[in-house]
C-alpha cells in the first residue's frame, strides 16, 4: 500500500511541475514587442527600434525608442536642434508630444528611454524641431508615421 501512495505523490508532483512549466511558457508569450522602422527621405540611413509593452487592461503602453545612423538635427533641417517623438491614437486625432530623443552626435544615435503612452494602439512619428516643446510636429519627419501596438 505504501508503494501505491509513493507513486501517487510522484505523479502529482510531475503533474504540478508540468502545469507550472506550461503556465510559465504562456506568461513568456506576452511582454514587450519590438518592431523596426526605416528613416524617411530626410534621414534615409536611420533605423528605429521601437519597443512597446502594452497593458491592455490599463490601455497604456510603455514605450522605448532607439534610432541609429541618425545625422545631427541641424544637418537634416537648418536651425533644428531636437528630435521630438509624437503619438496619436488615430489619423483623425491630433499629434501629442511624447518626448525628446537623447541624441549623441558621436555615435549618431538617439534614444527615448521608457515612457508611457495612454493608448494600447497608436501611430508614432519622429520629427526634427527647432525647439524641444513645439505645439505640433513640423513637416520634417525622420521616422513614421508608423503603427505601434
Amino acid at each position: 500500500m505504501k508503494h501505491v501512495d509513493t507513486r501517487r505523490r510522484v505523479g502529482r508532483r510531475i503533474a504540478l511541475t508540468l502545469g507550472l512549466l506550461a503556465s510559465m511558457a504562456f506568461a513568456g508569450c506576452g511582454g514587450p514587442s519590438e518592431q523596426t522602422a526605416e528613416g524617411t527621405r530626410l534621414a534615409p540611413g536611420a533605423d528605429a527600434r521601437i519597443t512597446a509593452d502594452v497593458d491592455a487592461d490599463a490601455v497604456t503602453t510603455r514605450l522605448a525608442v532607439d534610432v541609429a545612423h541618425l545625422a545631427p538635427p541641424e544637418r537634416i533641417e537648418a536651425g533644428s536642434q531636437q528630435f521630438v517623438v509624437w503619438q496619436r491614437p488615430s489619423s483623425a486625432s491630433a499629434w501629442r508630444r511624447v518626448g525628446v530623443l537623447d541624441y549623441h552626435a558621436g555615435n549618431r544615435r538617439g534614444r527615448l528611454t521608457e515612457t508611457t503612452v495612454p493608448h494600447a494602439n497608436f501611430e508614432l512619428l519622429i520629427t526634427v524641431e527647432k525647439q524641444s516643446n513645439p505645439p505640433s510636429p513640423s513637416s520634417a519627419a525622420i521616422i513614421g508615421p508608423t503603427s505601434v501596438g
